[in-house]
């Protein structure tokens, strides 16, 4: 997981952080980071879905034959 949250850039981590650590809501980061509140949006969502692919690559495939 680590790996995979280092392959993000700096601003997704931010908001991935703040949201997913952190507990901090949208409105929230959007104030803290000074950006609007759909940029936050989008970067969370950019990022969960970059996490997403990255572990899914990584993961064991478990087909059954």
């Amino acid at each position: 997981m680590r790996a995979a949250f280092a392959r993000l850039s700096p601003e997704h981590q931010e908001v991935m952080h703040l949201a997913v650590v952190e507990g901090f809501e949208i409105r929230e980061i959007g104030e803290m980071l000074r950006i609007p509140t759909g940029t936050v949006m989008s970067r969370l969502s950019r990022a969960r879905a970059q996490l997403r692919a990255v572990l899914e690559a990584v993961r064991p495939s478990h087909k059954e034959k």
